[in-house]
């Protein structure tokens, strides 16, 4: 079986849905399937590649991600048994699937929709109800990567199923903590986007602090709404110069490392498509601190294998939260050993096999 997953975004960005597509590319030639992946964006020359074992096709969109057309994915497909298609906005890249690749059976992965922020909401809510049925139904599959993506894609399409993303489980669970005794270090990493409510966290830490709780705070990523001015003005304001640190970006080297001297991974985030780092803070044995969301808080039992907020501000909030800065080192060594349990169930070696089993389905269907 030969497919080709088609994304407007991969290597050398680093994303969740980068990582995705690049970890199954490289995971299903167990299963006898080949995956070659076709990148297309706007201002890419039209090249190919190989990316660490990969093959690669770099392909113009002209236009934008919500209006562009590629003509080189026309020929390029008919090469393949099945698309995989990732595409969150379900705009540009499923048009060109849907008019430009012939017929060709494909499947979609959501990643979290388009819902990541309300910027653009009187469009977004007029596409919504004009074009989204449309759009995703052309999918002989619906692969939903969360339990929130399949509540909201189900209104629309009937061909879907709850397909979760996979972690690199095992490699964090290789994550050997020197000291946690207490919850008093933290770390963030990922996207620093409007969305992940990075100035939340940071105002929690200071309030934290002021109750007596020494804090150390460390947010890692790259910068992608041009945040990081108001983040460093709010720490200045909030007097947490010696506690709260930036880094740009940290490699996985760099990051492991770090999380063996890391106690809680915290986010205040608004919507998440999946939650990799949350799976992924889990798999290293960190307490997971997290906004009482889907599909996060599917990973996480409050007061188990993690810690549901509001992140609304509240006393009762705070409270809650110094509730667990108090808890004894016997309790953080007991949620830590949860979490990485709950984080198992995320591992690639369980995640690829379903995958392959609905790319098989959607060949079936459509050959039917």
């Amino acid at each position: 079986m030969k497919i080709l997953a088609i994304t407007p975004t991969f290597y050398p960005s680093l994303g969740g849905l980068e990582q995705v597509v690049l970890e199954l590319a490289l995971r299903v030639g167990e299963h006898g399937v080949q995956m070659d992946v076709a990148h297309v964006a706007p201002g890419l020359d039209h090249i190919s590649e190989t990316v660490q074992g990969v093959t690669v096709h770099r392909l113009p969109l002209y236009g934008n991600r919500v209006l562009g057309w590629a003509p080189a994915l026309r020929k390029l497909a008919q090469g393949y048994d099945l698309l995989h298609v990732h595409d969150p906005q379900l705009m540009a890249i499923s048009a060109n699937v849907r008019y430009n690749c012939g017929g060709k059976p494909a499947v979609l992965s959501t990643h979290g929709g388009f819902w990541h922020t309300n910027r653009g909401y009187i469009l977004k809510r007029i596409y919504e109800s004009t074009m989204v049925r449309g759009a995703a139904g052309h999918y002989q599959r619906v692969l939903a990567s969360s339990v929130g993506d399949y509540d909201y894609f189900k209104q629309y399409v009937d061909r879907i199923s709850l397909c979760s993303n996979g972690v690199h489980v095992k490699q964090f669970n290789a994550v050997e903590p020197r000291e946690r005794r207490s919850l008093f270090k933290w770390i963030y990493w990922g996207r620093l986007s409007r969305n992940k409510r990075l100035d939340l966290v940071i105002a929690y830490a200071a309030d934290a602090r002021r109750r007596g709780f020494p804090i150390d705070l460390l947010v890692c990523g790259r910068d992608f709404d041009g945040l990081m001015p108001a983040l460093e003005a709010q720490v200045e304001r909030l007097q947490l110069g010696g506690c709260v640190r930036f880094e740009p970006f940290l490699d996985d080297e760099a990051l492991r490392a770090e999380l063996t001297a890391r106690s809680v991974y915290i986010t205040a985030s608004e919507h998440e498509g999946f939650g990799l780092s949350v799976v992924e803070a889990m798999a290293a044995g960190l307490v997971v601190i997290c906004r009482d969301m889907v599909p996060l808080n599917s990973f996480i039992e409050h007061g188990s294998s993690g810690w549901l907020q509001q992140f609304d501000g509240s006393t009762a909030d705070l409270e809650r939260l110094a509730q667990l800065l108090s808890s004894t080192p016997e309790k953080v060594a007991t949620m830590s050993n949860a979490a990485r349990q709950a984080a198992s169930a995320h591992d690639w070696e369980v995640a690829v096999p379903r995958f392959v089993c609905h790319y098989r389905e959607a060949l079936s269907t459509a050959s039917a």
